[in-house]
């Protein structure tokens, strides 16, 4: 089940969906209470291992999502990059030397 809800969260981040930012922000919190308890030891065996499982639910959750934002970055950056030379009406190539004048401009050839 938590396989479905992380593909969820993945696809929710690629439309854009600010509930599942939200969500990840709240789950992020949550994980950080979670380490700060397990840190400081003072918790029964029981409470710890249920804290252990709910922080390693909370922690792929929150990778899937910021592994579908960065997904999501890099579709906009080539969206973006192809854009580009349609604007300016010229196809990027590399360019090793910028264009020069002729020699003769200089000299007395």
């Amino acid at each position: 089940m938590a396989v479905r809800k992380s593909s969820t969260t993945a696809h929710a981040i690629e439309a854009g969906n600010p509930d599942v930012i939200a969500q990840y922000e709240r789950s992020m919190s949550e994980l950080e209470q979670i380490v700060a308890r397990l840190e400081q030891g003072e918790t029964t065996l029981e409470q710890s291992l249920a804290d252990y499982e709910r922080g390693a639910l909370l922690a792929r959750q929150c990778e899937q999502a910021l592994k579908a934002a960065e997904q999501r970055i890099e579709a906009l950056m080539e969206s973006d990059e192809e854009e580009s030379p349609k604007k300016n009406g010229k196809k990027d190539s590399p360019k090793t030397q910028p264009d020069l004048p002729p020699a003769d401009a200089f000299f007395d050839v």
